[in-house]
């Protein structure tokens, strides 16, 4: 079994715990090691075979038995025991956004609703009215979470399709005659989710690579075989599938098959209809006029043949960038990025200490970092009291006075709680060089309270950066209704950066929020909110998302110096 299937199971014991009632520590322990398990950077195998699964966080004795469990049979009888209590698909039903475990276990005891199939019905025939927590506006909101999980049904996140892609990536490259490899579709354009994979190659055999393709270890079936393409299913994750296209392309042919496999369908209309005009046709094979070929070997050959641009991948959308007369110079690239500015450690829920993320973030080249573990109302993140916030300064301070090239920060990620006020007193916040504040809890209470809440934080002179702005979590969670250009606005007014979370499960701002951000004036930083060591690699996802949104260097705080970082910090302080 792999982290992620160990993580889900005892992410679903946690569930089903809380479906029955259990109290709330025995529940938060089987969560806490859901997360330890699920970002791990290292094989949770090769762990339990050095007999060190009791040296994870939060895994005693009796939880390091029920991995070994796991890791050895493949079953854990106490998750079989209370699938006997409580059936699998009421679990399903907690991936409707809005449905907590709480309200799942009185919709399961009080009226016996144990599917989706279920709700639905008790939905559409009032079989929820009278039941405690399920007014009016509740069962309103249900109605969008059922909505919006059918939507996302059969996407696949950014950063999962990526790390598939660099996988088969490296699998075809190591296959004999193959000497090129590259991405298209929707993953090379950035999008935070994606339908299918699409990959495009340069063989000496095709047929001989597509064969090879299909009978790759994980294919569940085989969708086409041919001489050129090949499509498959393949399971990335227990239960989980995505198709996979391969193409083989010609040599001469692959500029124009890969920027036909990559534009968004709306993109690739307007380049049409720019070739038609001419009397032209453009298609995966080519640039043509009848028989000339006009353009076909490069992407920029395509494009310079139409008077345009060679657009990069995530600004084909057709989103406003035939109207360019160039392409935005200093387009944000990772190249760019001189730190980050949103990182956990130890302390609070991160799975690594202070110089653990200096060292990594000294080999990726980062000029600075900045340690923002979470403040005391995050009890389920293992939140800091002003006591060991202070002592994690202290930490931070020591740490950073024996390092040479590369500034560490003490800074904290501050709940903004339910009236607007901030977790911390200013004064604490004065001792910090960096704050983030972010809304954790009670996201449901609607646009007028939410944006409150959240302009009550810009507007506190040591607040510098909202972090992961609407809260959402991609399939899973919504995003809260704010008034986003309401929030841009006061950031730009104040000097207070908006975040794009560079985690893919939130990927927050949005690529069509941040652009109203960047319109407005409003300050952007991009963060990886990293937990681990390697998700400080999902800055990537963050700076593709960000170049959707057409950002430039200038616009990003974290592609400036330290100390031009703090002459920001200090402008808005009293």
């Amino acid at each position: 079994m792999t982290n992620a299937d160990i993580a889900r199971v005892f992410e679903e014991i946690a569930d089903l715990l809380e479906i029955k009632g259990a109290d709330a520590f025995r529940v938060n322990s089987y969560r806490r090691v859901a997360r330890t398990v699920g970002d791990l950077a290292t094989d949770i195998n090769e762990i339990a075979a050095r007999g060190e699964l009791g040296t994870l966080p939060g895994v005693g004795k009796a939880t390091a038995a029920k991995i070994a469990e796991l890791l050895t049979t493949g079953q854990l009888r106490m998750r079989q025991e209370l699938a006997e209590e409580v059936p699998q698909a009421v679990l399903q039903l907690l991936e409707i956004p809005g449905l907590g475990p709480k309200k799942v276990a009185l919709l399961f005891h009080d009226r016996h609703i144990a599917s989706l199939a279920d709700l639905k019905k008790a939905l559409d025939t009032g079989g929820l009215e009278g039941l405690r927590g399920f007014g009016t506006k509740s069962v309103a909101q249900i109605r969008q979470g059922i909505a919006f999980l059918e939507r996302s049904a059969g996407r696949t996140r950014l950063g999962v399709g990526w790390a598939i892609m660099q996988n088969l990536r490296n699998t075809l490259l190591g296959m004999e005659g193959v000497t090129r490899v590259e991405h298209a579709g929707s993953l090379r354009r950035g999008c935070e989710t994606i339908g299918d994979l699409d990959l495009l190659c340069i063989a000496a055999d095709g047929q001989r690579v597509v064969r090879e393709f299909t009978r790759l270890p994980g294919v569940t079936q085989v969708l086409a075989a041919g001489h050129t393409k090949g499509s498959v299913l393949i399971e990335y994750q227990t239960g989980r599938t995505i198709q996979i296209d391969l193409r083989v392309a010609p040599r001469e042919s692959f500029g124009a098959a890969w920027q036909y496999f990559t534009g968004s369908k709306e993109h690739n209309v307007r380049l049409r209809e720019r070739a038609i005009k001419r009397g032209w046709s453009l298609n995966e094979y080519g640039l043509t006029a009848g028989e000339r070929v006009i353009a076909s070997q490069t992407e920029e050959e395509i494009y310079a043949a139409l008077d345009l641009p060679c657009f990069p991948p995530e600004l084909r959308e057709d989103r406003g960038e035939f109207d360019l007369a160039e392409i935005p110079p200093n387009l944000l690239a990772l190249e760019h990025i001189r730190g980050d500015l949103h990182m956990h450690t130890e302390s609070s829920d991160g799975r690594c200490t202070i110089a653990d993320l200096v060292t990594a973030a000294k080999k990726l080249g980062y000029q600075y970092i900045c340690i923002t573990d979470h403040s005391q109302s995050s009890t389920i993140a293992n939140g800091l009291t002003p006591v060991r916030l202070k002592k994690l300064i202290a930490d931070v301070r020591a740490v950073a006075a024996k390092t040479t090239g590369i500034a560490v920060l003490a800074g904290t990620e501050v709940d903004i709680l339910a009236d607007g006020k901030l977790d911390y007193s200013d004064k604490l916040l004065a001792e910090l060089d960096f704050v983030i504040a972010s809304i954790h809890s009670g996201m449901g209470k609607g646009s007028e309270e939410n944006t409150r809440r959240t302009l009550a934080a810009i507007r506190n002179p040591y607040v510098n950066a909202i972090g992961h702005p609407t809260g959402r979590l991609i399939g899973r969670r919504k995003a809260m209704d704010l008034d986003i250009e309401a929030i841009c606005k006061e950031a730009a007014r104040t000097g207070t950066a908006l975040e794009i979370n560079a985690s893919d499960w939130r990927l927050d701002l949005k690529d069509q929020h941040a652009r109203l951000a960047r319109e407005l004036g409003a300050p952007l930083t991009v963060n990886t909110d990293a937990h681990d060591i390697d998700q400080l690699d999902e800055m990537i996802f963050g700076v593709l998302t960000a170049r959707r949104a057409g950002l430039r260097k200038a616009d990003v705080l974290n592609t400036w110096t330290a100390q031009r970082i703090g002459k920001f910090v200090q402008a808005k302080r009293p």
